[in-house]
C-alpha cells in the first residue's frame, strides 16, 4: 500500500513538473523564440563573416606574401622585409596588416628569421612569438629559434624553457632531439647537470631512432661524471 502511495505521489510530482514547464514555456514563449532566432542569426552572421571577409582576406594576404617569400628564399633579406618590388608589400607590412591570417603569421616567422640572421635578437623574438600554428614541424622549429635568440642574449633560463617546449611540442625524432641537445647544453652552462642529464637521456630512450642518439652517450657520460663530483 505504501509503495502504491509512493508511486501515486511520484506521478503527481511528475505531472506538476510538466505542468510548470508548460506554464513557463507559455509565459516566455516569445522570449524563447527570439533567443533561438538570435542564435541562428549569430551562426549565419559568423558563417557570412568567415566566407565573405576572412577567406578573401586570407587569399589576398597569401598573394601579397608570394613576392616577399621569393625574395626571402633568394636571400634578399632587406627587399623581403621592406618591399620586394614596386607596389608590393614587404614581410613587415604583411605581418602588420594581415596578422590574423596564416600568411600574416608566416610573414612574422620569416621576418624573425631574417632578424636572427642579422643579429637583431630582440626584434627576432618579437616577430617569432607572433607565429602560431598547431603542427609538429614548423611551429616547434620557430620555438627552438626563439631559444637560440635567448642564448645569444645570454638569457639561458629562458632559452632552456623554449628548447624544452619545442621538444615537447614536436614530439618526433626529427625535431625533438636537436631541441633536447640544445636544452642540455644550456643546462650544463647553468650548472644544472641533473636537468641536462634528463634531456640527454630522453633522446636515448625516446628518440633512439634519431641520428643524434648515436652520439648522445658521450654527453651522458660527461654529465654523469660532473654529478659525481
Amino acid at each position: 500500500m505504501a509503495l502504491k502511495e509512493s508511486g501515486s505521489q511520484g506521478s503527481h510530482h511528475s505531472e506538476e513538473i510538466v505542468s510548470r514547464s508548460e506554464r513557463f514555456i507559455e509565459k516566455y514563449s516569445k522570449t524563447i523564440i527570439w533567443c533561438v532566432l538570435g542564435v541562428i542569426v549569430l551562426g549565419v552572421g559568423i558563417w557570412l563573416y568567415i566566407d565573405k571577409v576572412v577567406k578573401p582576406r586570407g587569399d589576398k594576404a597569401a598573394a601579397e606574401l608570394y613576392l616577399a617569400e621569393e625574395q626571402f628564399m633568394a636571400g634578399a633579406d632587406s627587399a623581403a622585409l621592406n618591399a620586394p618590388a614596386a607596389g608590393a608589400m614587404g614581410l613587415l607590412a604583411i605581418a602588420d596588416k594581415y596578422s590574423s591570417t596564416d600568411a600574416g603569421k608566416l610573414a612574422h616567422a620569416y621576418a624573425g628569421i631574417i632578424y636572427y640572421d642579422e643579429g637583431k635578437y630582440e626584434e627576432a623574438i618579437r616577430e617569432l612569438k607572433e607565429f602560431k600554428a598547431k603542427e609538429k614541424m614548423v611551429a616547434p622549429s620557430i620555438t627552438r629559434l626563439i631559444g637560440d635568440c635567448y642564448v645569444e642574449l645570454g638569457k639561458y633560463d629562458e632559452a632552456a624553457k623554449y628548447f624544452m617546449d619545442a621538444a615537447k611540442a614536436a614530439d618526433n625524432p626529427v625535431i625533438s632531439p636537436s631541441c633536447l641537445i640544445k636544452a642540455g647544453h644550456v643546462y650544463e652552462e647553468l650548472g644544472q647537470y641533473d636537468k641536462a642529464l634528463k634531456a640527454y637521456k630522453e633522446i636515448q630512450e625516446k628518440y633512439y631512432t634519431a641520428p643524434e642518439s648515436e652520439s648522445i652517450e658521450a654527453s651522458i657520460i660527461r654529465v654523469e661524471a660532473k654529478l659525481k663530483k
